[in-house]
């Protein structure tokens, strides 16, 4: 009965830019209040942490850092003819940022804002938050009452200074619990619950290496602190991270210093003496420089005084002997031109010495002051040259009155400096100033309520889109749409019917429920009614989609040459009993002999449906226990004939791999017009499988969510296997989706979609 499968290609090849985008608005569309829900629950939690979250100030102190003087010894080096002095081409902002932030500065600022020491009230997430807001809006000062009688929590308040913990080394970087008592006294508690010290607010207290200073405590009696004394390394970098350095404008030499801390007037206060430390840093400094400098003068002085005595006497001994006192032209001119070289490569032996004694050798101030001595002995080769022929008296008496004329300049110059630096030691300026002081931060700069709400509601917006993107892909993986069907398994669709809330009041009918009943008890059902839609109504929006479907079944049943119809199904809950059913009736209600089968023989309910008993059907004849005439029943519908499981046999597999069944059919097919045959699911047994291939067509029945893609794919793959020919698939219980309202405007009346749970099955 068998013919061979007709070949069906869909009209669409695949998705476009243009359908993928139409099918993401309709998931926009169809998930319209999931969106909503995502975006308002997360501005809702956007506003809740802007409004809760505790706010931060944040204080700045702008200090300008000049060049420095790196010739400490205030000689002119300069060389000219391309050669530089030692002076940085930048300002050296970079590393005074990292100055500020080191322990050398931040550490005394630590120690007089006792940030060493971290105290917090213990309080509840949320709950314990909003308290504090209410306790901050009263006039009152007194702590608010504990709520459901949570005593050791902090409710808003609360106010506590600790100006002294000394602990033993085993408690550094260790929590401990300071409870309040009655009368300003307190307790310190470790983490194993053991009394460490009890005090006194006011005064100090000492036990066993243990001291503790509360200057201040405003708690109810029972409630508890967390303190904590932190290590000089642990202090130093939680510290680190509330201070910021940083320069507004590239080599500008302006640098900024700022500092957060929840208490504006705290935050104010240690962003200036950060920045006054910092300041008196690079004044100790330039105070231990000139020291160091005018002791290396010192040292030198009488060298230098010494040398200048043997110049002059070495010139006024030459001239006596060579009788002469004035030199010749041509001499004037090269002691004027080589006394400068001389002068600045002294200078720069002297400095390169300083410099040497102070930071050793090979740093990168020695290399520069040696390109420059190479280059003024370059020059000073170069003038040599041009007076070789100078006659040897006038170059003696040249070389030595400049050797003379440098020595002084040397000495006179270290005197005026050793002065110098004998004020600097006394004065308190160095290269950093303060341009402005921290002012009092008015407005917390964290959290920023607006940004963080207009933060929340962008990605509320993409969270929702995501979700519409992850419905989207959810929804392809579980078969939501015909379109699914068309584009991935390359499956005609013969129609959609909508969900039917009509059929969901006959599934709950209590007609229904009695025959189910009575079944089991092996008792005839007393009503025959037909609890099928069709059959009980006419105007419904899925009856107009069954006739459809029906007619496009009867146009490709019409060029098989069979008309037996196997209604199939991937797994249980599709709707073949309804779709089989339904269909039976409608062609029935056109004039037409019609013989519905149950082929469902492990839990049939085609008997249930029409009202008929169930004791004698398929099983029977496949068993050869009945003759086919005796198991044939008529029902409450003209023209259609029904044909019910029977009693779930031991072997249904068994009895449908038999030949008997395509016999049966081949007998039955010529009397009448119409043969559809119920089956259960495919996946769940092979009973479909081997009727479908029986039978000359096979329609499934997909239900959105009720398998996946990769079901459905199997499905087909099995028939195919089999050998039966799948002629399409019927969508059932397709729910009425949003984009669809809106494209698609039909009236009620053909179509009534329920909340209600239940669909078509």
């Amino acid at each position: 009965m068998n013919t061979p499968s007709l070949d069906y290609v869909p009209a669409r090849s695949g998705p476009t830019v243009t359908s993928t985008t139409a099918s993401l608005y309709q998931a926009a569309v169809d998930n319209i209040w999931g969106v909503v829900l995502i975006v308002v629950a997360v501005t809702c939690l956007a506003i809740g942490y802007a409004w809760l979250s505790v706010p931060s100030y944040t204080a700045d102190a702008i200090v300008r850092v000049e060049y420095p003087n790196s010739n400490a010894l205030g000689l002119n080096s300069r060389s000219g003819r391309g050669s530089q002095e030692v002076v940085p081409k930048t300002l050296p902002s970079d590393a005074e940022m990292q100055i500020i932030l080191s322990r050398t500065v931040l550490w005394p600022v630590i120690q007089k804002y006792k940030q060493d020491i971290l105290v917090t009230p213990d309080e509840l997430p949320v709950i314990g938050r909003i308290s504090e807001l209410i306790a901050a809006s009263r006039s009152s000062d007194e702590p608010m009452a504990a709520f459901l009688g949570l005593r050791s929590y902090a409710w808003g308040g609360e106010k506590i200074d600790v100006q002294t913990l000394d602990v033993p080394s085993r408690y550094i970087n260790q929590e401990m619990t300071l409870r309040a008592l009655a009368d300003q006294r307190y307790q310190l508690i470790d983490k194993e619950g053991n009394t460490l010290i009890e005090g006194t607010a006011g005064s100090l207290a000492q036990k066993d290496g243990l001291s503790i200073l509360v200057s201040r405590l405003v708690a109810r009696p029972g409630t508890e602190f967390t303190v904590e004394r932190l290590s000089e390394y642990s202090a130093l970098q939680r510290f680190g991270k509330q201070v910021k350095a940083s320069e507004p404008q590239k080599e500008s030499g302006v640098v900024q210093i700022s500092y957060e801390n929840q208490d504006p007037k705290l935050a104010q206060d240690i962003a200036n003496a950060i920045a006054q430390t910092y300041i008196a840093s690079h004044v100790d400094q330039r105070r231990t420089e000139a020291g160091s400098t005018r002791e290396f003068i010192q040292s030198e002085l009488p060298r230098l005084k010494e040398q200048l005595k043997r110049t002059e006497t070495n010139l006024s001994d030459y001239r006596t002997n060579a009788d002469s006192m004035t030199p010749s032209s041509e001499a004037d001119s090269y002691l004027k031109s080589t006394l400068d070289i001389d002068k600045q490569i002294a200078a720069l032996d002297m400095q390169r010495t300083e410099v040497a004694s102070r930071f050793g050798p090979g740093t990168r101030d020695i290399q520069t002051i040696d390109e420059q001595l190479g280059l003024l002995k370059q020059q000073k080769a170069e003038l040599e040259s041009r007076f070789s022929q100078l006659p040897e008296s006038d170059r003696r008496a040249a070389d030595l009155t400049r050797e003379a004329k440098v020595a002084e300049s040397i000495y006179v110059a270290m005197q005026g400096k050793s002065n110098e630096l004998d004020v600097t030691r006394a004065g308190t300026l160095g290269n950093v100033h303060l341009v402005d002081p921290a002012l009092f931060p008015s407005e917390p700069s964290k959290p920023k309520r607006l940004i963080v709400i207009a933060v929340g509601l962008v990605a509320g917006l993409l969270l929702g889109m995501l979700f519409i993107v992850y419905r989207k892909l959810t929804s392809r993986s579980i078969v939501l749409s015909p379109d699914a069907a068309e584009y991935q398994l390359q499956l005609p669709v013969f129609g959609t019917v909508a969900f039917s809330a009509e059929q969901a009041r006959l599934e709950d009918s209590p007609i229904r429920t009695a025959r189910m009943l009575s079944q089991r008890a092996g008792v005839p059902p007393s009503d025959k009614t037909a609890l099928v839609l069709s059959a009980d109504t006419e105007n419904e929006g899925a009856i107009e989609a069954l006739r459809a479907i029906h007619a496009s079944l009867m146009r490709d049943i019409e060029r098989t040459g069979s008309n037996v119809l196997a209604i199939v199904g991937a797994a249980p809950g599709t709707g073949k009993t309804f779709v089989a059913s339904n269909l039976a009736v409608i062609h029935a209600h056109a004039g037409n002999r019609v013989l519905l089968i149950d082929g469902d023989l492990r839990r049939g309910k085609v008997a249930t449906e029409f009202g008929l008993p169930n004791d004698l059907g398929l099983a029977d004849v496949l068993a050869e226990k009945q003759e086919i005439d005796r198991v044939i029943q008529s029902c409450a519908v003209a023209g259609l004939s029904v044909i019910s499981s029977g009693v779930p046999p031991a072997n249904p597999s068994k009895l449908l791999s038999t030949t008997r069944l395509r016999l049966l059919l081949e007998r039955l097919a010529p009397h009448y017009d119409l043969i559809v045959i119920d089956t259960p699911a495919v996946l769940a047994a092979s009973d479909a499988v081997m009727i479908a291939a029986t039978a000359g067509s096979a329609a499934i029945v997909v239900r959105p969510g009720a398998q996946t893609e990769d079901q459905l794919g199997e499905t087909t793959r099995r028939l195919d296997r089999a050998g039966a020919r799948v002629a399409g698939a019927i969508f059932n219980a397709m729910p009425k989706r949003r984009s669809e309202k809106r494209m698609h405007p039909y009236p009620n009346h053909y179509s009534d979609p329920s909340t209600r749970g239940h669909s078509p099955a």
